[in-house]
């Protein structure tokens, strides 16, 4: 039964962070924020029963490992029809990517999500993408942890993240250093 409250939380979470960058906006911060949710949401039917959805749920988690995090990253849905079709295919070919392409590329957009000064509230954009990497590298998906099973250590994890930058409020495009050093150093 953990297993899928802990994937519809996480689905919950993505579905209100996609409706809050839709109402920003965002265009490509939602379609990533809507790709983790359709993975949790494949994740919460495989493991309430449906076996049929185990691959559909690898898929769905493949995509979004690969293009959620720099979607996200990117945010607005700007530029000629020809730019988006560019992000379409670089997403594309992300998922066809060696792991350690698409790692190297998740970590970028992380730094670009916790940028100081792109988001309206850098803290917790930091401290999103801090949960992100915990999740990730200090917690996992195999084997046990204080007798909880990692997996849904990791989606609650996910979960805490995706909630911390819904509340951050972040921004778009590419971080400016100018503004970035200029919020750093503001006076109070």
């Amino acid at each position: 039964m953990l297993p899928v409250i802990a994937e519809l939380l996480l689905t919950l979470a993505c579905t209100v962070a996609a409706w809050l960058a839709l109402r920003e906006q965002m265009g490509w911060r939602a379609l990533g924020f809507l790709s983790m949710a359709i993975a949790a949401l494949l994740g919460a039917l495989e493991y309430g029963g449906i076996a049929l959805l185990a691959e559909p749920h690898h898929l769905a988690s493949v995509v979004s490992g690969a293009a959620g995090l720099p979607l996200i990253a990117l945010g607005r849905l700007s530029g000629a029809p020809v730019q988006r079709a560019v992000v379409l295919l670089a997403c594309m070919a992300l998922v066809m990517m060696p792991s350690q392409v698409t790692l190297l590329t998740n970590l970028v957009a992380l730094l670009v999500i916790a940028w100081p000064g792109r988001s309206r509230r850098y803290v917790l954009a930091l401290l999103g993408a801090l949960l992100f990497i915990g999740s990730g590298l200090l917690i996992g998906t195999q084997g046990e942890l204080a007798g909880m099973a990692r997996r849904e250590l990791f989606h609650l994890g996910l979960m805490a993240a995706i909630v911390a930058w819904a509340f951050a409020r972040l921004g778009s495009g590419l971080p400016r250093l100018q503004r970035a050093l200029a919020a750093r150093h503001k006076s109070p």
